[in-house]
């Protein structure tokens, strides 16, 4: 199982098990980084590859800016309404 499989992500609007999420968007922009770094070593890049592959990365880095700005705002004191 993994940190997408367990149930009760989201709860009540709230994401539940954010660690575990970001957690795995690091490990998949990890994986896609160094995949697309091997695949461009190559003699022949595989073009199509590498650019779906850069679609991804970029799709995830996305992903983990969102989670990050919400773990910001999440820790950040609430002003008061006077």
């Amino acid at each position: 199982m993994n940190a997408y499989s367990r149930p009760q992500l989201v709860s009540h609007g709230q994401l539940k098990q954010a660690d575990e999420v970001r957690r795995k968007v690091e490990q998949d922009i990890a994986f896609l980084c160094d995949r697309i770094a091997t695949l461009e070593a190559q003699s022949r890049p595989n073009r199509p590859v590498i650019d779906t592959y850069r679609t991804m990365l970029e799709s995830r880095q996305s992903v983990l800016k969102w989670l990050q700005d919400g773990e910001l705002r999440h820790q950040a004191p609430r002003a008061r309404a006077l």
